[in-house]
């Protein structure tokens, strides 16, 4: 192991013993340069539909905030070796389905076949199955952790409001006032 990969690797593990929560992007960056679990292949197709589920339109899309890279160390650091083949399989899937119907890899394809390709795979039209779009509801999953966990996806996409509904400080306090239960 390289003195880089160690010092990664004990930061992260620093951060989870002192309790820290660490965003997808901060543990993407935390991780090797290199794919960790997929295929550079697979990576860049993880990219392409991440990309797909949220394009970029006023705000970076996810493949802008590298949400295919924080994909790939969340299988590695999180999924089991199970459900790491199960996703490697989904993409392979993907990919052959797309070869089947329209002679080309999923990458290759135009976007608007991409899309609708996408559609039949999240409605489970023929060819897909339902492992097929389990799969492709955990990439979504993975998809929106890795995206809203981003910088660009917390901060210029959500709205933050520390205290909802606002502070109020000043409140007329009587005997008959109750309080809060937590």
């Amino acid at each position: 192991m390289l003195q880089s990969e160690i010092r990664r690797a004990t930061l992260v593990s620093l951060a989870a013993l002192c309790g820290l929560a660490l965003s997808g992007e901060a543990l993407a960056a935390l991780s090797t340069p290199a794919p960790e679990l997929l295929t550079p292949e697979a990576l860049r197709l993880t990219g392409i539909l991440a990309e797909l589920i949220i394009p970029q339109t006023d705000t970076p899309g996810a493949l802008a905030v590298g949400a295919h890279k924080t994909i790939d160390h969340l299988l590695r650091a999180c999924a089991t070796p199970y459900d790491q083949q199960r996703f490697v399989a989904g993409l392979a899937r993907i990919d052959a389905v797309a070869a089947e119907q329209g002679g080309k890899r999923f990458a290759a394809l135009a976007p608007a076949r991409q899309v609708a390709l996408l559609h039949a795979l999240d409605g489970g039209a023929s060819p897909f199955t339902s492992a097929d779009r389990a799969f492709f509801s955990q990439l979504k999953s993975y998809t929106l952790f890795a995206y809203y966990t981003s910088e660009a996806g917390a901060t210029r996409e959500l709205a933050y409001l520390p205290i909802p509904g606002g502070y109020k400080g000043n409140v007329p306090v009587t005997r008959a006032t109750r309080t809060w239960a937590l």
